[in-house]
């Protein structure tokens, strides 16, 4: 029998959600839902959602794996349906009959053209709250509307991008999908405030969420800032935007660690823990503005000291000197760290094929206690559809009709197919 991701437990238990995303932003908030109780059904193309063949691919006699697809689809339901056949469509409407939610990160015009546009379901469906994230927005987004969207393109345009630079002013990319996140979460608060306006009004709502928009809050203090500042203030913002200096990564002997001195009595304390407590006092150095006019000098004091030293040893003489401080992790030293291990910031999740996968929990703290799985492709179908009433027999039909894909090619009509090719 096929495993269900139902427990009947969490706050969100009872609430019937249908996700019918790809990537990141989309996923990310269906797991959070899921996470907290809630019947999260993922609608997948007959080959699969696009993250399932993204490698790295664990595999094992039980089948494969995707580790991008197993970080955020946990705990969900996965049904195929090809949304392209009469029948395929006709079953994605009878789970949105039974849905509270339905979360989509599809763009418009493809939604348009299989019936499922958040105006269409708004008109069909009056209750049910419609979570869409799309690159640039639904409403009043002019062209921009179908306009391809990455979260580097919402980052881009948001100004983070622009924030994270090199020494140089040389503007870098994080390495990771932050708008995405930003997003996913943001969607999930969205959901829950439409889900009250719900139960307040008994209309269901259009939560309208843009990349570029979500991702935008994260610059909220350098953009006000920035209207803050004169001429003459502005030329000491550095490389980091007034956040302190010194403020960033920087190196030790055998690897990196990030410093934030955006005070002046750290910039005393920090001096103290290079042995040279002269440099607090300093009239060069004492205090942000004369720091901020000699950044590159000031990054050198610090450097000179911190790479005659192990990375671990920088840290810890500055964490004992009382100014923020941390190693830059790798992602393996991540997985190991114990301050995540003594919170429960990870979880163990079945992979579905014979092993785990260690996760971030949800950060909420509202997960049920089960151990959490990822879903093979179609795995939980006929228990889905059982629960909208259909036979055996009724799935067998919609299959040969071809609801979950192009029918199987009965083993005579192969043969005979092949022999006429």
């Amino acid at each position: 029998m096929a495993a269900t991701a139902q427990t009947g437990q969490g706050v969100l238990a009872g609430l019937k959600v249908v996700e019918l995303c790809h990537l990141i932003a989309g996923p990310y908030c269906g797991m959070l839902l899921a996470d907290e109780g809630a019947e999260v059904i993922k609608v997948e193309p007959p080959t699969g959602e696009l993250t399932r063949t993204r490698e790295p691919i664990r595999t094992t006699e039980a089948g494969s794996m995707s580790g991008y697809f197993g970080s955020l689809n946990r705990r969900k339901e996965s049904v195929v349906l090809d949304l392209k056949t009469e029948a395929g469509i006709g079953l994605m409407h009878d789970l949105l009959a039974g849905a509270d939610v339905f979360i989509t990160n599809m763009r418009p015009q493809a939604l348009r053209r299989l019936g499922l546009h958040p105006e269409t379901l708004r008109e069909r469906y009056s209750s049910l709250v419609v979570a869409s994230m799309t690159g640039f927005g639904l409403e009043n987004a002019g062209p921009d509307a179908n306009r391809a969207g990455l979260a580097m393109v919402a980052e881009a345009l948001a100004g983070t991008n622009g924030l994270t630079r090199d020494r140089s002013g040389q503007p870098v990319w994080c390495g990771f999908a932050l708008g995405d996140i930003v997003t996913g979460m943001t969607a999930h608060a969205g959901i829950l405030l439409a889900l009250r306006h719900r139960d307040l009004t008994g209309e269901g709502r259009l939560v309208d969420l843009a990349l570029t928009e979500c991702t935008l809050p994260l610059t909220s203090v350098a953009l006000a800032r920035v209207q803050a500042a004169d001429s003459t203030m502005a030329e000491t913002a550095g490389s980091n935007d007034f956040h302190g200096v010194p403020y960033g990564t920087f190196a030790a002997r055998d690897g990196f660690y990030n410093l934030g001195v955006n005070r002046d009595d750290f910039w005393a304390r920090l001096a103290k823990a290079m042995g040279r407590p002269e440099l607090g006092e300093d009239r060069r150095y004492a205090t942000y503005l004369e720091r901020a006019k000699r950044q590159a000098e000031v990054h050198g004091l610090v450097e000179e000291w911190s790479k005659q030293l192990p990375r671990d040893e920088v840290v810890a003489a500055i964490t004992d000197a009382d100014v923020p401080v941390a190693p830059v992790l790798t992602m393996a030293e991540v997985l190991e760290l114990e301050h995540f291990h003594s919170r429960g910031t990870f979880v163990e999740v079945d992979d579905g094929i014979g092993g785990t996968l260690r996760q971030p929990s949800d950060p909420t703290g509202f997960a049920v206690p089960e151990q959490a799985r990822v879903p093979k492709l179609g795995e939980q179908r006929d228990a889905v559809l059982a629960r909208l009433g259909l036979t055996p027999e009724q799935i067998e039909t919609l299959a040969a009709q071809g609801a979950f894909g192009r029918p199987a090619v009965p083993a005579t009509d192969a043969i005979t197919a092949s022999a006429v090719r």
